[in-house]
């Protein structure tokens, strides 16, 4: 506990003495890096596509998009540029310290002088060893960015998810990712030392050694405590942020358009939030090392040239009024940054009315089972423009409503679609396990759907690839076509060669490609009509994008209000739900118009 009180009084002092340049920095260093890597991330994820043969990502090709040799080589770079950009951060952070440690002020100028120089000697004092002393120590001092950035960034979350799958038990996944961080946090308690001492290596590594064998309960304990206050700090501020938000809007935006503003302004808060919990966490953690690890007790230079006599042009270049001005203009850059992001990403935020359509997400499986005739006549009763289904093919050759490729979740038989004929199917129950109301309701085919619907909605029918339906697309504009149905109805899939078939076949068919993510030119998807994705996945950017290319929007599937409103905000041109009535009410403005602080706050926390 002294020890404690002790590096609080001791982070205190050397806080106190440069707070400002560090948070100019940190800010500033953070930006220009956020930023770096995700453009630096699309450019490469373009090219790789594109020698691919793809022109879109999706999570069919993710596997093969993740395994080619070119994306590995990119991979590897962007591991060597992250090491260079954290070796930066570390030596200038030190330098801060350093200074406000000895009683010195320092300006942002000198920070990223001290950050480029201090990199550079150390690379060159571990040419063959500093990539892995910086990529060792990444897990630990980038634990609040990493986990930040994983839960907001749509294609780190399906990879995490991929690499969950693989795993067979969650568990043992859990303790591979401790074991890493508390590796890492042991790997970095050398870090310090070797950055801010002349030290021998071996030298370097017996303090360590000794230093944990005397003090390594303090320490872990120590980190542990450092890390949670950084967390919970970034918490209140996330927090505080989004309350001065939600009582702004409350304030000066109209009853109609609350929601949708608060949506805005909170993917806009989310993002720089990852921002600021590296910045946070970072700063804490390596203060944290710095005390413990690294503070020169003399209060003296460690790892530093020897003062020489500076020439007129650097006196007049390092004088307090040129630092001063540098300082100035960075600030500005980053305010005005900011500025623009802001414009770009929240537009006028007031509810679009345009024309929307409305879909029943498997004829609205809210309300009744899935893929049946009930689900089709809910569908019509409810307004709903379009009835969105599934369509399978038996062994026989029959195609019928059913979205999953085995039967046990909707009828209780643990058995594949493609090892039942349509005769077998029919003695199977669709509707019991949904509710006792619906017992005995069966599986229909897409033939009985199509006569029932006809002349009164509309239908999104989408064709599942399961390997052993090769001809499923030739059967379905079969049946569209007898049933004069091409105008009432658009095609889609996640395989984009069902895509391909369906406008040979019929060209008059409108198609639409089933995403799960959206990365990739969507200009060379030529025979797609639009682009139905997943809402998590839908931004300003993508929309426009693909309004430009004449093509529209579906955006599935959307149960809460809050998804619809931001969906509306972004004009998506379809919205899939299992709840069509309540998308009515929402575009009607039926919903709660002028919602409670809470509920907005609730709207933007989710």
């Amino acid at each position: 506990m002294k020890s404690m009180k002790q590096f609080i009084k001791t982070a205190m002092q050397i806080l106190r003495k440069n707070w400002l340049s560090l948070l100019i920095f940190e800010v500033t260093y953070r930006i220009f890096f956020a930023e770096a890597l995700m453009k630096g991330s699309n450019f490469v994820m373009k090219i790789c596509l594109k020698r691919l043969g793809y022109s879109y990502l999706t999570a069919e090709n993710y596997q093969k998009f993740v395994t080619y040799p070119l994306t590995i080589v990119f991979i590897i770079i962007g591991c060597l540029f992250i090491c260079l950009a954290l070796i930066f951060e570390i030596h200038a952070l030190f330098s801060c310290y350093e200074s406000s440690w000895r009683g010195q002020k320092i300006s942002v100028p000198a920070m990223i002088r001290w950050g480029g120089r201090g990199a550079l000697r150390f690379i060159a004092r571990y040419p063959g060893r500093w990539m892995v002393y910086m990529a060792g120590s990444i897990p630990y001092l980038w634990i609040h960015f990493l986990i930040w950035e994983v839960t907001q960034t749509k294609f780190l979350q399906f990879s995490v998810q991929q690499l969950a799958k693989a795993i067979p038990h969650y568990y043992v996944l859990g303790i591979l990712l401790i074991l890493v961080f508390v590796l890492s946090m042991l790997f970095s308690f050398s870090v310090p030392r070797r950055v801010m001492t002349m030290d021998r290596p071996e030298e370097v590594n017996r303090y360590c050694r000794k230093r944990m064998k005397m003090r390594w309960k303090r320490d872990l304990f120590f980190s542990a405590i450092v890390q949670i206050f950084a967390a919970l700090l970034m918490l209140i501020l996330y927090l505080a942020a989004l309350f001065i938000m939600v009582g702004y809007v409350k304030v000066m935006r109209s009853s109609g358009t609350m929601v949708s503003a608060v949506l805005f302004y909170s993917s806009l808060i989310k993002y720089y939030a990852g921002v600021i919990a590296g910045g946070v966490g970072m700063t804490l953690t390596l203060l944290y090392l710095y005390t413990f690890f690294a503070r020169s007790s003399e209060k003296k230079k460690y790892n530093r040239s020897r003062n020489r006599k500076k020439s007129r042009f650097k006196q007049i270049l390092t004088s307090k009024q040129v630092l001063s001005g540098i300082t100035v203009l960075i600030v500005f850059l980053d305010l005005a940054y900011l500025v623009m992001e802001a414009r770009i990403n929240l537009p006028d935020v007031a509810v679009s009315q345009s024309d929307m359509v409305v879909t029943a997400h498997r004829g609205g499986a809210r309300m009744a089972p899935e893929n049946t005739m009930s689900a089709m006549e809910y569908a019509v009763e409810a307004l709903a423009d379009v009835a969105e289904i599934d369509v399978q093919e038996t062994k026989d050759g029959e195609i019928i409503l059913l979205h999953d490729t085995n039967l046990k979740r909707t009828t209780g038989l643990n058995a594949d679609i493609w090892d039942l004929t349509y005769d077998e199917i029919c003695q199977l129950d669709a509707g019991v396990k949904f509710n006792k109301k619906f017992r005995g309701e069966q599986i229909p085919t897409l033939d009985q759907v199509i006569k029932y619907c006809k002349g009164k909605i509309k239908l999104n029918i989408e064709v599942k690839y399961n390997g052993h339906n090769k001809h499923i697309v030739k059967k379905v504009v079969k049946i569209i076509e007898d049933n004069d149905f091409t105008d009432d109805c658009v095609l889609t899939s996640m395989n984009y060669k069902f895509l391909e078939q369906v406008k040979k076949e019929n060209p008059n068919i409108r198609t639409g490609y089933t995403l799960r993510m959206t990365y990739g030119d969507l200009s060379e998807l030529t025979e797609v009509d639009f682009f139905s994705v997943k809402h998590t996945y839908i931004t300003r950017q993508f929309v426009d994008e693909v309004h430009r290319l004449g093509k529209e929007v579906y955006a599935w599937t959307l149960n809460y209000q809050g998804d619809m409103q931001r969906m509306i905000t972004l004009k998506v041109d379809n919205i899939i739900t299992d709840d069509p009535e309540l998308v009515r009410k929402v575009l009607l403005g039926e919903t709660d118009r002028n919602p409670s602080f809470i509920t907005l706050l609730k709207y933007a926390v989710k």
